[in-house]
């Protein structure tokens, strides 16, 4: 019986190692619950091989040995390709010839492989002690922080108070993530957006023109929007050289904007096309739908990277899951003003930044560049220029769909999260640190008197402005603050806005 369990223990292990030691890698930045149901599989699979080949061969050691090649088969085949620097298709039958010739010899062995067993049970045991233990420790600490920690912000804004009968429109707060500045886009790009903007005019949106960001950070920029204040106190609680990013996931899915209308009766609703504003997985789209999901990332290193179709991992499989859940959260999206009652809906949308797989006509396209650099480049601009244009196209159809479904006529807000994510050597290490932080706003606002944008009109300060012209509160709008990336997350250090 024990010998009988160290045959299946090892091939377990085997298999649960990559994705563990993935997640130990980036735990800075994802939630541990991402990881209990890939490991489940991983388990599950291990543990079926084993079972099988039991069956087969009647061997207790050989069957273990047999699970344990083919799982390191197919979960190390990404780590090893990367180390020998190969090309799949040089490394793959080399690959493929080794597992073969594997494989033949543990089938014809009459050794009762004992020692083998041994060998493995150790080597396993050995591989996975590391990230089991660096997860524990990280996990105790580094602790979970709320958005109602009291720590958390310099001032605590007093709840709306309107009443029962006073109109509560929906407020809807869209995302494009790293949509440039109008001027951004004239002067580094040579691009017009004069006919989007012009189509939003006509809808009835204004547009600020001197519109920019807190930080140079997704997650942080829409976190400082939706909790309607700065990120500043994050360094003091959390560390200022902490990599721990978790939390600013944390405040979007559960933030102050959110909490603050919950007392009028509004309905919370968010909605993003990727992970970038969801902690813990993105619950309206597949797993592996998002580019740079855990489970995408796992599964890319695995033989699975060979192959395309709805159970590959090649590039054109990851764009088309990627496509299929842009197109099912805008749907989504465009059904939300059918719902009963008043709405605060946040969507995130990662188009136009990478990965640029749409052209203006919403054709299927394939990014050239290899390397994190050419995105960045002017190769990449030319292709998120594509992909700025499919998504004006999505932005004009949602905004049309919402105001036409609307019962009452509702607040609009199309926010960037933050300008064009640069490449220093594109740009120069100034420019890109400007581009940054310059990105699109334009708002909707039914029946307000007089045309007007936040001043001073930075993106942490336009829930504050909807919320006092909307629903009666008296937020001081706060002064306009820009913090470039530096060297960690926490580094806060002011920036000069030109």
């Amino acid at each position: 019986m024990l010998r009988r369990f160290a045959s299946v223990f090892h091939p377990i292990l085997f298999a649960a190692f990559p994705l563990l030691s993935l997640f130990e890698h980036n735990q800075s930045e994802v939630e541990l619950s991402v990881v209990w149901v890939p490991l489940a599989l991983s388990v599950a699979g291990a543990a079926a091989l084993y079972a099988i080949f039991l069956l087969v061969f009647r061997h207790a050691a050989k069957a273990g040995a047999l699970a344990a090649l083919v799982a390191f088969a197919f979960f190390y085949y990404g780590t090893f390709a990367a180390t020998i620097g190969l090309a799949d298709r040089w490394f793959f039958p080399l690959w493929a010839a080794l597992f073969v010739l594997g494989a033949v010899t543990l089938v014809r062995t009459r050794s009762d492989l004992a020692n083998l067993t041994l060998v493995l049970g150790v080597s396993a045991l050995v591989l996975i002690v590391r990230p089991v233990a660096g997860i524990a420790i990280y996990h105790a600490n580094h602790p979970v922080i709320s958005a109602s920690d009291a720590r958390l912000w310099p001032t605590r804004l007093p709840r709306p108070r309107l009443p029962s009968a006073a109109r509560r429109p929906d407020i809807y707060f869209l995302i494009p993530d790293d949509y440039a500045r109008p001027d951004v886009l004239r002067h580094h790009f040579r691009y017009d957006d004069s006919v989007f903007l012009g189509q939003l005019r006509k809808r009835g949106f204004v547009l600020s023109d001197q519109a920019r960001s807190p930080y140079s950070d997704s997650e942080m920029n829409i976190a400082a929007a939706v909790n309607m204040d700065y990120l500043s106190r994050l360094p003091s609680i959390l560390g200022r050289k902490s990599q721990d990013v978790r939390p600013v996931s944390k405040l979007i899915e559960d933030n102050s904007a959110a909490r603050l209308l919950r007392s009028l009766g509004y309905r919370y609703v968010h909605l993003d096309t990727d992970e970038v504003t969801f902690s813990g997985g993105n619950p309206h789209i597949s797993r592996l739908a998002a580019p740079d999901s855990f489970a995408n990332l796992w599964l890319r290193n695995s033989v699975l990277r060979l192959i395309g179709g709805k159970l590959g991992f090649d590039d054109a499989a990851r764009n088309a899951r990627f496509r299929d859940s842009i197109r099912s959260v805008f749907s989504e999206l465009e059904a939300v003003p059918q719902n009963p009652g008043p709405k605060f809906v946040l969507f995130h949308t990662l188009l136009p930044h990478d990965p640029y797989i749409y052209g203006p006509r919403a054709q299927a396209v394939t990014f050239p560049g290899h390397s994190d650099a050419d995105l960045g480049s002017r190769l990449g601009m030319t292709y998120y220029l594509k992909q700025l244009r499919y998504l004006n196209r999505k932005l004009l159809e949602a905004v049309d769909a919402i105001l036409t479904r609307s019962k009452t006529p509702p607040v609009i807000v199309i926010q960037a999260d933050e300008g064009f994510q640069a490449d220093s050597e594109t740009f120069g290490e100034a420019a890109m640190q400007q581009v940054r932080v310059k990105g699109l706003i334009a708002l909707y606002l039914p029946g307000a008197g007089r045309t007007a944008v936040p001043e001073p009109p930075n993106t942490v300060n336009t829930l504050r402005f909807v919320l006092n012209r909307y629903l009666g509160t008296h937020y001081p709008l706060l002064r306009s603050a820009s913090y470039p990336e530096l060297d960690y997350p926490y580094q806060f250090e002011e920036m000069r806005v030109r």
